[in-house]
């Protein structure tokens, strides 16, 4: 969704996909694998707890071949959302965007399920 607004609306009602979800802060360091196939802006990592998920590259600095360094804190939770809930915008990656629910919950929802909110 280019040009993406500061409220959107879910065109159809997901389920996160995952439970555990890597979160990492700046300066952690990384044991980074393979790219998505379907996401190439992610890379699989895991994190000095062990948790493991799918990261920005961009938010990775390589410092050998499968080792880097976190630039930022992430976390890769994803939002569980239903049909036609309004969702503020917090940034996007790819076709992955970052919201806030009206509960003030936060987590990634693809963008291929949002709409531009009605003003």
């Amino acid at each position: 969704m280019d040009g993406m607004p500061n409220r959107v609306r879910v065109t159809e009602s997901r389920a996160r996909d995952h439970v555990e979800n890597i979160h990492i802060r700046e300066g952690d360091d990384l044991a980074v694998g393979h790219r998505n196939q379907q996401f190439p802006e992610f890379v699989w990592a895991a994190g000095e707890d062990g948790h493991h998920g799918w990261v920005p590259e961009q938010f990775i600095a390589m410092t050998g071949e499968r080792e880097g360094t976190a630039l930022r804190d992430y976390d890769a939770s994803q939002l569980t959302v239903s049909k036609t809930e309004e969702l503020e915008v917090l940034e996007t990656m790819g076709s992955w965007v970052r919201c806030r629910n009206d509960k003030r919950v936060e987590g990634w929802v693809p963008d291929k399920i949002l709409e531009p909110a009605d003003s």
